[in-house]
Order: C-alpha cells, then structure tokens, then sequence
C-alpha cells in the first residue's frame, strides 16, 4: 500500500529553506490519496496547485461517466467484490428507479472530497507537530515503525495494526489537536439535569471535542472522539485511521521533525483546525 505522498517534494524542498509549511503539502496528498481510493482517479494534485474543487468534481464525475461505457467496463466493475464510492454513487437508484441528478452526486462528492481529505490533512499535520513538541515520543515512535518498515518500500496491510505506541500518540494528538475542534447537535428530547433544571426538544448546542493536555499517551482508546462516539459515527473512520497510520509510518521513516521557535502556529478553531500562519517544521532526512 504505497498512497501519494509528499517526501519527494520535502527531500526537494528542504535543501532549500531550512524550515518548511508542511500543511499545504500534506493537503495536496490527502487529496490525491481519497481521489485514489474514493474516485478511481490517479494522482495529479502534488503538481498541479491551480486545481479548483469545484472544477475537479464535475471533472471526476464526467471523467467516471465515460470510462463506465467503454466496451464491457460496466460489467467488468459490477463484477468488482467492492466498489469505489463513486462507483455506487453512479449506480445508485431513487425511489422511482431512476439515477442520481447531476446535482445530487456533485453534492455527495463535494462531501467526501472536503471530509475525507480537509480533514485528515489537519489531523496529520497537527501529528507531525506534536511529536516535533514532544521528541522523546516521536523517536519511540520511528523506532517502532523502523522495526515494521525496515526496507521502507511498502507498508504490508497487515502491519497497520502492529504500531500500537503509534497508534496511541495519533488518538493523543486527536485529542490534543481534533481536526473538527466542536460538533454541533440538536436535541431530540427534553433533558433534565438532577438539579431540577431541564432543556427543550429542539435545542441547538455545541460541544468541544478538545480533551485538554494530557502527559502521556493515552492507554484507554475509549476516550478518542476523533470520529465520533454516538450514533452518528464517521462513515469514513476506519478509512481517515488507516490513511493516517501510513501517513505518519511514511513521514517517520523518512524525517525527524523539529520546530520553529520563531513560527509557532496559531490555531483557528473553525470547521477544520487549521493555523492561522502555517505549520512550520524543521524538517531533517534520515539516512
């Protein structure tokens, strides 16, 4: 399993500016990376900065469209044990039977395009920057996925699950640095609090996700709310975990990171957890 990934362009980069904004890039990747697994679309991205989101979807959807009538296509993907998520959006029929409108699959597509790469490029970032915080805790975690990833060519799938120190500092820094910071909700039913004091049906109200500081990884994997811990759960959690272990294995195993004294982020608690002024590593290649 070997997704888009920036390294090239980091090796490239960092022999030129001591210090490098990693956020951009590690965007451009998950970009390529969900275009790859969701859209059956080759990257592209990593190159191409004036790409618009909007242009791109109706590229996409137009782009699967055509491929799907070449001669036995159709049949040859119907056959597939799984299907892409475009794939069964295309495949999809209302209630009447007839396919999806052209607004309705941009508007799913516009969906997981903006969830499934915004996203865990803020997660990833956030990451790279912790560990940079907290170096004892990134060299444990490149000696695990050394002893994983020794020849560094490929991460088997069955390895993903093998990197349990790693996995912790990920749902630490989720905790520490959710790339969606609140979740709005709205009450289905009154509550009332042992105090006498209640709220109606209907109320809107926000929830912080931020967990706080803690000093150690975490150890008790039920308290990650990266993705959710009701019945609303991530559709694409296992997809956004999986996607971030690589990453993070492929990153390590390539670069120590340091921080910038003279650039620390300033978060944006928006939509997305983003840096007002970037995140900016020092970025060093390992041998």
């Amino acid at each position: 399993m070997s997704p888009l990934s920036p390294q090239d362009k980091w090796e490239e980069l960092i022999s030129q500016d001591s210090y490098l904004e990693i956020f951009e890039h590690i965007s451009l990747m998950t970009l390529d990376t969900v275009m790859k697994c969701a859209f059956s679309q080759q990257g592209g991205i990593q190159t191409d900065r004036s790409v618009i989101m909007l242009q791109l979807q109706d590229r996409v959807i137009k782009k699967r469209k055509v491929h799907l009538l070449e001669d036995g296509e159709l049949d040859k993907v119907r056959r597939k044990r799984h299907l892409d998520f475009l794939d069964i959006l295309l495949f999809a029929r209302m209630k009447n039977g007839s396919i999806l409108p052209d607004k309705d699959l941009r508007a799913e597509v516009d969906k997981f395009m903006f969830e499934g790469h915004d996203t865990t490029a803020s997660g990833i970032s956030w990451m790279l920057y912790a560990l940079a915080v907290h170096p004892k805790h990134q060299q444990r975690c490149c000696k695990e996925i050394q002893s994983l990833l020794w020849n560094g060519a490929s991460i088997p799938w069955g390895h993903l699950d093998q990197m349990p120190y790693t996995t912790m500092c990920i749902k630490e820094a989720l905790q520490l640095y959710p790339p969606v910071p609140s979740v709005g909700r709205e009450l289905s039913k009154p509550i009332t609090f042992p105090d006498g004091r209640s709220l109606p049906r209907g109320l809107n109200f926000t929830t912080l996700t931020n967990l706080g500081t803690l000093q150690e990884p975490m150890v008790d994997q039920k308290l990650a709310l990266g993705f959710g811990v009701s019945q609303k759960n991530c559709i694409g959690k296992q997809f956004a975990m999986n996607k971030l272990k690589v990453a993070m294995a492929l990153n390590l195993l390539h670069f120590e990171g340091a921080l910038n004294p003279s650039q620390a982020p300033i978060s944006i608690p928006g939509i997305v957890l983003k840096s007002r002024n970037g995140i900016h590593l020092h970025l060093k290649k390992l041998l």
